[in-house]
């Protein structure tokens, strides 16, 4: 019988949260945390959906009953079987397509995007549809906009393609670096509220616009200056710029008890560098540092009630699994 299964990473961003919203640099990296899509043929005439981190289950007659009766809140995944079957006249009724990821969702690691980009690959496998790794990325993004309206476009490009990439008004550098680098991603139990933290940024910009500006500048420099420690492999420099960005971070005042505690905990057990990834207010936390040092960091938070996992970068990308 036939079955195909892929995989996407998820993201984080190193450095240049929020100042990315005023025509600042940013830099991603694709991590070793990863969503599946699994599409397998199915015996009887039906279309079937399993999401295994919610442990629900869906089964449809045809795309036109899963239009009508699948939760709202999966339009995404909803979007990506009506596109395709549009422009490639699919026969949707016999296959069932487990979904799972384990990454945390709307935490900043980018869930969403790793899931749309796991499923749309999992589909031009299954079907051959010869679809390149950019228009799967164009569609993913295309999934993004449902889910967050106006997405930057960084979440499906690391997603699909892998390595870091450079993001800068709009245009997408890849960045290729030749070191292992070791991370600790650790979930402060608190999804993030993206609007509300951008909200609360220009909230400051319009009450104090030349000292928030002046916070933002300083985030771009600290990552124009990251790229090429990151190149470099300088990694007692990346942790410093990592806890500059962290400190700024905090002053724009998109940071929180728990992320305090889990950065200032790992500076204390001799880690590189700590920082809130993503939005803040919540989310995750990632810090730089040998293996040996995270390990141990990682066991502590447990004891505090903090899961955590050590991740290094994701090379491939999406990929075909079997």
């Amino acid at each position: 019988m036939k079955l195909v299964r892929t995989s996407a990473p998820g993201k984080c961003i190193l450095f240049g949260e929020h100042a990315v919203v005023y025509n600042h640099p940013a830099i991603a990296m694709a991590i070793s945390l990863k969503s599946t899509c699994e599409i397998q043929e199915c015996t009887k005439d039906k279309l079937q959906i399993i999401l295994r981190n919610y442990n629900q289950s869906f089964e449809f007659s045809n795309l036109n009953d899963l239009v009508l009766n699948f939760p709202s809140q999966y339009n995404q995944i909803r979007f990506c079987l009506e596109n395709l079957q549009k422009n490639f006249n699919l026969n949707l009724e016999n296959i069932k397509i487990t979904i799972a990821s384990s990454l945390f969702p709307n935490s900043g690691l980018g869930s969403s995007a790793s899931i749309a980009v796991a499923l749309v690959s999992a589909m031009n496998e299954y079907y051959k549809l010869n679809l390149e790794r950019e228009k799967i990325s164009d569609i993913a993004f295309e999934m993004e906009k449902i889910v967050h309206g106006a997405p930057s476009g960084i979440d499906n490009t690391i997603c699909t393609f892998g390595n870091m990439i450079y993001y800068e008004t709009g245009k997408f550098r890849n960045l290729i670096i030749p070191h292992e680098l070791k991370f600790l991603v650790s979930y402060t139990n608190t999804e993030h509220n993206t609007k509300e933290a951008i909200d609360k940024i220009k909230h400051l910009k319009n009450k104090n616009p030349k000292q928030t500006e002046l916070l933002l500048n300083k985030i771009g420099e600290i990552t124009r200056e990251a790229e090429k420690e990151l190149l470099n492999g300088n990694l007692s420099r990346i942790g410093k710029l990592m806890n500059r960005n962290q400190n700024l971070l905090t002053t724009l005042e998109v940071s929180n008890k728990a992320i305090s505690e889990i950065t200032t905990l790992a500076l204390k057990k001799g880690a590189f560098g700590s920082k809130l990834t993503g939005a803040g207010l919540g989310g995750c936390v990632i810090t730089l540092g040998k293996e040996s040092v995270l390990n141990n960091l990682s066991s502590l938070l447990k004891t505090k009630g903090f899961k955590s996992f050590i991740i290094n970068i994701d090379r491939e990308g999406v990929n075909i699994e079997q």
